[in-house]
């Protein structure tokens, strides 16, 4: 029996984007080519950060393929015929990003993860399937996928005619549930766009001036998941306080349960200024300002590497430890499961605070080199969808 039935849908999609809405953007759209290509990803979950994903996605391709027409649909929609054969009449699917390798956030027994296509379903996609920058996103502790994960993740790793990974880590961990080889082979690391929005965008900000200010983000879904107990909450709030004296502090928060931890901020009466992002676009602005970010979300670490604005990352997840593994730079975390947590955080956040200049300019060498990756990844996309139209 399918799970996410059409009521179900229906409640979950009622806020989010579809091709009815106005598509928010990062800079004027213009027609860059011939294609059309349908978008599938999680517009938005409440969650600000997904809306920036879509957006940088589409100006990406837009520049490197030639985009004519988008057509979006939310990966929680059950792909039926309707959706099939919109799928169908496109040059190609684009599956992403973010980490939809999830089993909670939207629970089906189609597929096991979060994009509601069976695998009959699958079969019948005729459209080359491009799944690019997704992450394995099971928490530490999480439960395992259901069978049926194993299934789909096999047919459509062979189906798919490109499948970009976004990080080395999540590489590792899908490769465990492949049965062959050549399916392993197939696993393309290609990090978020999200971390090269200054390659995107070179006019948007001035990415190379920073403010004298400590952002900071702290997450809660998943709470438990997350190894958060009432004391690591409050060391947070004790190194904030730290900064606090020597700082500007500014809490970014991406959705409502993100202002849990101002209340322990307000224990201990820190001053702070909380900022609330309305737009993908006000997003970036706010994260190319700060001179650290010291954030819990992957789009809290992504987004401000993006536009280059050094960062501290509270690892509660191991998402946030592989992309500091991929940029070679382990020593911008500081994990929430280590006895000297709170040390560490304060230690670190005060040395990078400190030496923001070179850590920038460690963040441009590291920039770089995932950008030469992405355009590497995007001349082959771009050879599978040519190779279709003609």
């Amino acid at each position: 029996m399918i799970k996410n039935l059409k009521g179900k849908i229906a409640n979950r999609l009622k806020n989010i984007y579809n091709d009815n809405k106005p598509f928010p953007k990062l800079r004027k759209e213009t027609s860059r080519g011939i294609l059309k290509l349908t978008n599938i990803s999680a517009f938005n979950y409440g969650n600000a950060g997904d809306t920036v994903l879509p957006v940088v996605l589409r100006d990406l391709f837009n520049d490197t393929v030639g985009v004519a027409k988008w057509k979006g649909v939310h990966v929680f929609s059950y792909v039926n015929t309707k959706i099939l054969n919109r799928i169908n009449k496109s040059d190609a699917i684009i599956i992403g990003g973010g980490g939809l390798f999830l089993k909670d956030t939207n629970p089906n027994d189609l597929s096991g993860w979060q994009w509601s296509c069976s695998i009959d379903q699958l079969k019948k996609i005729k459209s080359p399937i491009i799944m690019f920058a997704v992450g394995y996103n099971r928490f530490r502790g999480q439960e395992e996928f259901e069978p049926v994960f194993k299934e789909h993740l096999n047919a459509f790793v062979s189906r798919a005619s490109f499948v970009g990974i976004r990080n080395r880590g999540s590489i590792r961990r899908i490769k465990e549930y492949l049965d062959d080889e050549c399916s392993k082979e197939k696993l393309i690391f290609q990090p978020c766009m999200t971390t090269v929005l200054s390659k995107i965008y070179p006019d948007l900000e001035n990415y190379e001036t920073k403010e004298n200010f400590i952002a900071v983000n702290c997450a809660f879904d998943r709470e438990k998941l997350r190894s958060k107990s009432e004391e690591t909450l409050k060391a947070i709030a004790r190194v904030v306080k730290k900064l606090a004296e020597i700082t500007e502090i500014r809490y970014y928060s991406h959705m409502i349960t993100d202002k849990k931890i101002l209340r322990y901020f307000d224990e201990l009466d820190i001053k702070y200024k909380l900022v609330e992002f309305s737009s993908p676009k006000e997003m970036v602005h706010e994260y190319a300002k700060a001179r650290l970010v010291i954030g819990m979300r992957g789009h809290a670490q992504m987004i401000p590497f993006g536009c280059k604005t050094p960062i501290l990352s509270i690892i509660s997840h191991d998402k946030l430890k592989w992309f500091l593994e991929d940029i070679s730079h382990l020593e911008w975390g500081a994990d929430v499961q280590h006895e000297n947590f709170e040390s560490d955080l304060y230690e670190k956040a005060l040395n990078i605070y400190s030496n923001y200049k070179k850590c920038m300019s460690e963040i441009s060498v590291e920039q770089d080199k995932l950008w030469e990756v992405t355009l590497k990844n995007m001349e082959t996309i771009k050879g599978v969808i040519e190779i279709k139209k003609s």
